[in-house]
């Protein structure tokens, strides 16, 4: 019965795709070419910071894909070539990215918060062969080629009068506007790398995950069943496309469903997303949790759109308190979802579920089975356990290509064995506890970082949370909470007081946090994801108990 159901997920799917995935298949056909012949589909609203906006259409953005499929081609990049690209919110990256996958070639998005250590890793590692880069990481990327053994050519989205440009350069929109259109798509088959997605390690060289042609496939029927949105849909996709999220979860796949996507070049401001939510009637947003916390105080004062119908959060765990107050002020839940790189959105709060348990994930994706397994591999049905993934007919991801003995040896017996660790909850929800080497363990107890953080970031007080292992010689380890405090909040004595209670009650005495820490701001990595480790190595101040 849980076969069937997985295929006829599968199957559904394939009824939104004009291509069969087992014949010749390439992902610019279904996210761009098949609604480009309507002139008047919109594919892209983009506001700038300053007020004014671009309205892209995909008829328009076929057109520049053709030219810049020219441009690849003239510059000597042959299939199977890597292009990178040192690209933010902007139309240049889908450009890019769509233009690289209709020729063949394999795209390398690249961070552009990375430093040149970081980028002249990834662009020697991937081989790229060329990149696109916006003026305002020009400089980032000329130190980055000094340290690069091969040359590398470098179209510059240049700024206003030619900023940005070096000597050696091709101006980006220059040639677009030079070369005439190349309507060909490369033969390429479900199987063809289209992407190399490099993760965000610190501690390693970062994996190059490979993400074929059919890889947003398998992002659908997270799109279809937790997002819930269709071609009608207005899509405020906030996250970067530096990363697989942004350029596949909340990019390529709600494109593939033609699906309208807001985009905002500016940084992070909270008034500037209800503004432009309100004046091109957003019915759906998608973001990080850390990112509405900060939106809620905002949309609280000024409302947001009636339009708004669906909401979703990825890409670290939901606390029970952003949950709620979304559902307090919108009427409606703030979906959430878990997934990784490798396989895609595995976990979700389904649209045809009512999610009454805040801080849970409500069930697998239609098409994935999980289990929770232990470190022996064999299934525990409550969990603590790790997240174990049933190989599914299409996944994110295909392989390592710079570490291929790393991708097989996560695989066991056909499921895929995360490092994520989870448990399932009275009401058949599965709840992220953390990583398996972030797991506390006290006086014989285990402590989920995630179950305490949750609790904390419950009191108005704090902004952030994160809660580490602290070695103790009578406990093994006792459990250390590091925070950043609200502009407002009570002095830290009175504080730390009501959040150690907070934890007693609500968890256990086991959990609650003996040693407090204060600090400006929490280390992360480049996709916004907590860096535990780091915070081992830190002093701040500091209150034990």
């Amino acid at each position: 019965m849980e076969q069937r159901k997985i295929d006829e997920a599968w199957d559904q799917v394939a009824e939104h795709l004009v291509q069969d995935p087992d014949e010749d298949f390439n992902t610019y056909v279904d996210v761009c070419g098949k609604w480009a012949n309507d002139r008047s589909k919109l594919a892209m609203i983009l506001r700038n910071a300053d007020g004014t906006k671009e309205f892209w259409t995909y008829h328009q953005l076929s057109m520049e894909v053709a030219k810049a499929s020219t441009m690849f081609k003239e510059a000597g990049l042959k299939r199977g070539d890597r292009v990178a690209g040192m690209l933010s919110r902007q139309i240049e990256t889908w450009i890019t990215a769509l233009a690289a996958w209709k020729t063949g070639l394999v795209y390398v998005p690249l961070f552009v918060g990375f430093g040149s250590d970081a980028i002249s890793e990834r662009l020697e590692d991937s081989g790229s062969k060329a990149i696109v880069v916006g003026h305002q990481w020009r400089d980032t990327l000329g130190d980055a080629k000094q340290q690069l053994s091969n040359g590398i050519s470098i179209f510059t989205v240049a700024g206003p009068r030619g900023i940005g440009l070096r000597q050696g350069d091709v101006s980006y929109w220059a040639e677009l506007e030079r070369c005439n259109p190349d309507f060909s798509i490369a033969n390429t088959n479900r199987d063809t790398p289209a992407t190399l997605m490099y993760t965000s390690g610190t501690t390693s060289t970062p994996k190059a995950c490979i993400i074929p042609h059919s890889g947003f496939v398998a992002l659908m029927p997270y799109t279809l069943s937790v997002f819930g949105v269709d071609k009608t849909d207005i899509l405020f996709a906030t996250s970067d496309p530096g990363w697989s999220y942004g350029l596949y979860t909340t990019g390529v796949t709600p494109m593939a469903l033609g699906v309208t996507r807001i985009i905002y070049t500016g940084d992070f401001d909270p008034k500037a997303w209800v503004q432009l939510m309100k004046e091109e009637q957003a019915t759906f947003i998608s973001s990080a949790p850390s990112a509405y916390r900060r939106l809620l105080a905002t949309a609280t004062r000024s409302g947001l759109p009636q339009s708004l119908r669906g909401a979703n959060s990825a890409g670290e765990p939901l606390d029970e308190e952003t949950a709620n107050r979304w559902r307090e002020l919108t009427g409606s839940p703030l979906r959430d979802g878990y997934g990784l790189t490798e396989l895609g959105m595995v976990l979700g709060d389904l649209v045809k579920t009512d999610d009454d348990e805040p801080g849970a994930l409500s069930a697998p994706i239609p098409g994935f089975h999980v289990k929770l397994v232990n470190t022996e591999g064999h299934e525990v049905k409550n969990g603590p356990g790790q997240l174990a993934i049933q190989k599914p007919r299409f996944q994110l991801s295909i392989g390592y290509d710079n570490v291929p003995e790393t991708w097989d040896s996560r695989w066991e017996e056909g499921y895929y064995i995360t490092d994520d660790l989870l448990e399932r909850t009275e009401n058949g929800g599965w709840r992220f506890l953390g990583r398996a080497d972030d797991i506390i363990v006290t006086s014989g107890y285990n402590v989920g970082p995630a179950e305490v953080e949750a609790v904390l970031l419950e009191d108005p007080g704090v902004d952030e949370a994160a809660v580490v292992a602290e070695p103790d010689p009578s406990r093994g380890q006792i459990v250390r909470a590091v925070l950043v405090k609200a502009s407002d909040a009570t002095p830290e004595s009175d504080l730390i007081k009501r959040l150690q209670n907070a934890v007693r009650d609500r968890i256990g005495r086991h959990a609650y946090p003996r040693i407090v820490e204060f600090l400006d701001e929490l280390p992360r990595t480049a996709t916004g994801k907590l860096r535990r480790a780091s915070l081992k190595s830190i002093e701040a101040s500091k209150t034990a108990t």
